[in-house]
């Protein structure tokens, strides 16, 4: 991967080098409207740039063809300037500014920033995170979270899905299973993002902080369907498919009961502030560790078939995991006395 960076990197230095002295002559006052609009996005204080700021970045780079590289570098060396010399304030809202870009701009603009990512012209400088964390824990947990962020694109309901997914493929077993684990590496990148002094959070963290929640809940209701969808298809499943499946719902397990109180305890800090809470919040429901031992239990089981072929009976599929796995069993009470005679024999007399 480190190979293929450096080579797309190479390759983008070269074609800058071809293409800049005729390409770029008549942009050198837009590259230079970009480099103040982001020295006054990531300036000090404790505010951020706000949606303005971010649209204007939006507008030059759209007018100015290649000029995608130039905001890539220039964002990531504010990013390591600010973390080197630790400046929190400014290396938050380099984040927080990279964050409202990936929400902010079309499908073309998304796709070209990833692919800033993926060459390494855009860096999110972890290191420098990492040094600033025992001053601010915040930091180091937001650059993880647009780590992956990075790798998710806003479709057209407006949700979050995997970008690596492609449309035509996105309701296979295989796919869903992809995307069942990016969704729970998501909520937990998400999760580590929380403040530990939510009370003292200045106006830039809470803005990126309540952006990472929003997201967080579209995450989770992407997540909800998908298990939805792999349960029910869970009989037709191959034996690899079907190890995930349980793989996923075991960490499910583990992790809806830390989501759950997630949203719980960021909702009272929004009645606390706010007096009231301006999120929808999702119903979390907490996978049981005995829906994961039944999962498991009928993962080992053999396929009952008919007639020595390999398809399974009916009645495995209108078994209770062929519906919502959330749906609670009912047994139903027969009232009919049996009766056996004294000597064994004989039949059975029923009475009502």
């Amino acid at each position: 991967m480190k190979v293929k960076r450096k080579l797309l990197a190479a390759l983008s230095s070269v074609v800058d080098r071809a293409i800049g002295p005729r390409a770029m002559a008549g942009d050198r006052s837009i590259l230079a409207e970009i480099e103040a609009a982001l020295a006054r996005c990531t300036k000090g204080g404790k505010h951020d740039a706000g949606e303005e700021r971010v649209h204007e970045i939006l507008f030059l780079v759209s007018n100015a063809p290649g000029s995608i590289n130039f905001l890539s570098r220039r964002l990531s060396a504010r990013l390591e300037a600010a973390g080197g010399g630790k400046d929190d304030a400014a290396a938050l809202k380099a984040l927080l500014l990279l964050h409202r870009l990936l929400r902010g701009g079309d499908r073309h603009f998304e796709q070209d920033l990833r692919g800033m990512w993926a060459c390494g012209e855009l860096r999110v400088d972890l290191a420098a995170a990492r040094c600033a964390a025992e001053r601010n824990g915040f930091l180091l947990g937001y650059a993880a979270f647009l780590k992956e962020r990075i790798g998710w694109a806003i479709n057209q309901a407006g949700g979050l899905r995997p970008a690596k997914i492609p449309s035509a493929a996105a309701a296979s077993p295989e796919w869903a299973l992809y995307s069942l684990r990016k969704c729970q590496t998501f909520l937990d990148r998400a999760m580590d993002c929380l403040p530990e002094n939510a009370s003292a959070a200045s106006p830039a963290m809470q803005s990126a902080f309540n952006i990472v929640v929003r997201e967080s809940i579209r995450v989770y209701e992407s997540f909800s369907d998908d298990v939805e969808a792999v349960i029910a298809a869970y009989p037709e499943l191959d034996e690899p498919s079907k190890r995930s499946t349980v793989a996923i719902m075991r960490k499910a397990c583990a992790q809806t009961p830390s989501l759950r109180d997630f949203y719980e305890s960021y909702k009272r800090r929004e009645v606390d502030v706010i007096g009231k809470s301006n999120l929808d919040y999702p119903y979390v429901r907490i996978v049981m560790a005995a829906e994961v031992a039944s999962l498991e239990q009928r993962s080992r089981a053999p396929t009952l078939s008919r007639g020595g072929g390999n398809r399974g009976s009916s009645g495995d599929k209108e078994d209770s995991w062929g519906a919502p796995f959330w749906k609670k069993l009912e047994t139903t009470i027969s009232m009919v006395w049996v009766e056996f005679d004294e000597e064994g024999g004989g039949g059975l007399e029923e009475a009502l």
